[in-house]
C-alpha cells in the first residue's frame, strides 16, 4: 500500500514540478520549419556546463523566459531546449540559427537524461571548424521516422544584441535553400561591386571627387552588409576570429565617413551651407582620428565596446541629420537630385531603424521579410545610381555646351580682331592723363573708387579714380563685363569653363552668373 502510495506520490510530483516543454512536430508535410514558436528559452547570468543547466531545467530551478527569437541587447548565456517528433519519412536534418554573429554556440543530445556534447562553434572559432561550412550556424542532426529527440542548445554572446531565431530543414530543403540564396547573393553582391568599379572609373576620367566617395561608399557598406550576413567571416576573415570580431563594425564606421563625404560633394555644401559644412567637417575628423585609433588600439576598443555600442546611435543620427538637412536645403537649388535623394535615403533609413528594433527586440525578425538593413541599403543604391546617372548626363551636357559657346567666343574674338583694325581708338585717356593703348588692356577689376588696369606688358596695374560704367562706355566692343567689379578684354581670353573665365597667361577671372547671359548673347551674335 505505501510502495502504490510513494509511487502515485512521485507521479503527481513531476506533473507539478518538472517544466513542461514545447514540441516540434515534423509531419512530413513541410520541408521547412521555423521552430522558435515550439521551443522553450533560459537564460543564466553565469557560465555553466550543459550538465548544470539540464539539471536545473529538469528540476524546475531555471524558469523559461518569454523571448523566444531576439532578447536584445543583454549580459546573459541562454539556453534552449529543443524537443522534436519525428513523423516524417526523413532522418537527417538541419538546424540553423539565422544570426551570424554570436561568439559561442554549443549543441547538446538529450539521451536518457545523460547531456551529451555533439557540436561547439561560434565567432571564437576559425571558420573551417563550423559542423557545416555555412554563413549562418549550422548543425546537423538525426532523427529516425517516429522516433523523438531532445536537443538543448547554448548560445553566449555578452553586452551586444543576442538574437537566435532557428530553422529545422528537412536534407533536401537545405540544400536547395542554400543554392537559391547563393544565387540570390551573388547577383546583389556582383551589381553593388560593378556599380563600386563604375563610380571609380568614372571618378578617374571626370576627375571628380563625388564618384569616388559615393563607390567607396558602396564597398565599404557593402562589405559591412557581406559581414552582417555571415560571408565576411566566410570568405575573407575565416582564419582569424580575432579580426573577424571589428570587421562588421569597422566597416560600418568607415562606410558613415564615405556617406558624410558624399553627401558634402552630392549636394555642394561647402559653396551652400558653409556653416554646416564645417559641422559635417569636424564629425568627419573626429569618425577619422577614431577609426586610427581602432587600428592602433584594437584591444582598447573591445575593452570599450559597451559604450561604443550607444555611441553608434549617436552617429546614426548625426548621418541622418546632416542627410536630410542638406536635401531639403538643396530643393530649390535642385528639386530633382534632392528628391531622388531622399527617396533613396529614406528606404535606407527605414531599413536601418527596422534592423535597431529587430535587435533591441521591439519587434519580431517574422514580421519583416530578411534582412531590412541590406533590403534598404541594396534599394538605396539602385536609387542614387539613378542620381549619379543623371549627374553624369548633366556633365556631358555642360561640356557640349561649354565646347559650343567656345567656338561662338573663338568666332567673336576673331570678328572682333578684324573690325578693331579697321575701327578702333588708337588710345584710351584715364582722369590721371594716362594713355593706355586698349589691346593692351587684358582686363580691368574695380577696386572700391578705383580702377586697376592690368596691362599685358606690366606687372603692376594702372590705377585711375574712375567707374566700370563709364569706362566700358569708351572701350572698343571686344571688352565685356562679366562680373560686377570686372571688365575682360575677349582678345586675352583663352576659354570659358562652368564659372570662370581663363586668360591666355594662365590667369582666371569670376564669371558672375548675372552676366553671364550678356555674354552669352554677345557670342550669339
Amino acid at each position: 500500500m505505501f510502495q502504490k502510495r510513494g509511487f502515485l506520490l512521485a507521479i503527481i510530483c513531476v506533473f507539478l514540478y518538472a517544466p513542461l516543454s514545447a514540441q516540434v512536430t515534423l509531419n512530413g508535410d513541410d520541408r521547412t520549419y521555423k521552430i522558435n514558436p515550439d521551443i522553450s528559452v533560459y537564460a543564466t547570468p553565469d557560465t555553466i556546463s550543459g550538465i548544470e543547466a539540464w539539471k536545473r531545467i529538469s528540476n524546475g530551478s531555471l524558469a523559461s523566459i518569454p523571448q523566444k527569437v531576439n532578447p536584445g541587447i543583454s549580459n546573459s548565456a541562454y539556453w534552449i531546449r529543443i524537443s522534436i517528433i519525428n513523423n516524417s519519412k526523413e532522418s537527417q536534418f538541419y538546424l540553423e540559427v539565422d544570426y551570424p554573429q554570436l561568439d559561442y554556440l554549443q549543441l547538446f543530445k538529450i539521451a536518457n537524461d545523460s547531456v551529451v556534447p555533439l557540436y561547439e562553434t561560434g565567432d571564437r572559432f576559425v571558420f573551417s571548424d563550423r559542423p557545416i561550412i555555412y554563413r549562418n550556424f549550422t548543425f546537423p542532426i538525426s532523427i529516425p521516422p517516429g522516433a523523438e529527440g531532445e536537443y538543448l542548445l547554448n548560445i553566449d554572446k555578452r553586452l551586444s544584441a543576442t538574437r537566435f531565431p532557428m530553422t529545422l530543414y528537412e536534407d533536401a530543403a537545405f540544400w536547395d535553400m542554400y543554392n537559391r540564396e547563393t544565387i540570390f547573393y551573388g547577383f546583389c553582391f556582383g551589381f553593388l561591386a560593378l556599380v563600386t568599379l563604375l563610380s571609380l572609373l568614372i571618378g578617374i576620367r571626370l576627375k571628380l571627387n563625388i564618384f569616388f566617395w559615393y563607390g567607396f561608399y558602396i564597398l565599404t557598406f557593402g562589405l559591412r552588409c557581406f559581414a552582417k550576413l555571415g560571408y565576411g567571416y566566410q570568405f575573407i576573415t575565416s582564419a582569424y576570429p580575432e579580426f573577424n570580431t571589428h570587421f562588421f563594425p569597422f566597416t560600418t564606421q568607415l562606410s558613415m565617413i564615405f556617406l558624410v563625404m558624399y553627401i558634402q560633394r552630392y549636394f555642394d555644401t561647402k559653396q551652400h551651407m558653409p556653416a554646416f559644412n564645417k559641422v559635417m567637417d569636424a564629425v568627419l575628423w573626429l569618425f577619422l582620428i577614431s577609426s586610427l585609433v581602432w587600428v592602433l588600439f584594437p584591444g582598447f576598443i573591445v575593452a570599450v565596446a559597451p559604450v561604443l555600442i550607444s555611441m553608434r546611435y549617436v552617429v546614426l543620427v548625426l548621418t541622418i541629420i546632416f542627410a536630410y538637412t542638406s536635401a531639403v536645403n538643396h530643393l530649390s537649388i535642385d528639386a530633382f537630385r534632392s528628391k531622388v535623394f531622399l527617396v533613396g535615403y529614406s528606404v535606407f533609413f527605414l531599413g536601418v531603424i527596422s534592423q535597431i528594433l529587430i535587435e533591441y527586440g521591439a519587434i519580431r525578425s517574422s514580421l519583416v521579410p530578411g534582412d531590412m538593413l541590406f533590403v534598404g541599403f541594396f534599394i538605396e543604391v539602385g536609387v542614387l545610381t539613378y542620381a549619379m546617372v543623371y549627374l553624369i548626363f548633366g556633365i556631358i551636357n555642360e561640356k557640349s555646351s561649354l565646347v559650343s559657346t567656345n567656338k561662338k567666343l573663338t568666332k567673336m574674338v576673331n570678328q572682333m580682331e578684324q573690325e578693331s583694325k579697321r575701327d578702333k581708338p588708337a588710345y584710351v585717356v584715364l582722369k590721371s592723363k594716362a594713355v593706355v593703348d586698349p589691346s593692351r588692356i587684358r582686363f580691368i577689376q574695380s577696386d572700391d573708387h578705383y580702377l586697376e588696369f592690368h596691362l599685358s606688358d606690366k606687372a603692376r596695374p594702372e590705377v585711375d579714380r574712375n567707374k566700370l560704367s563709364a569706362v566700358l562706355d569708351i572701350l572698343p566692343p571686344q571688352f565685356v563685363q562679366i562680373h560686377r567689379s570686372t571688365i575682360v578684354n575677349l582678345e586675352h581670353v583663352k576659354t570659358i569653363y562652368g564659372s570662370y573665365l581663363l586668360l591666355k597667361d594662365g590667369e582666371e577671372l569670376k564669371l558672375s552668373r548675372t552676366y553671364k547671359p550678356n555674354l552669352e548673347e554677345r557670342l550669339a551674335k
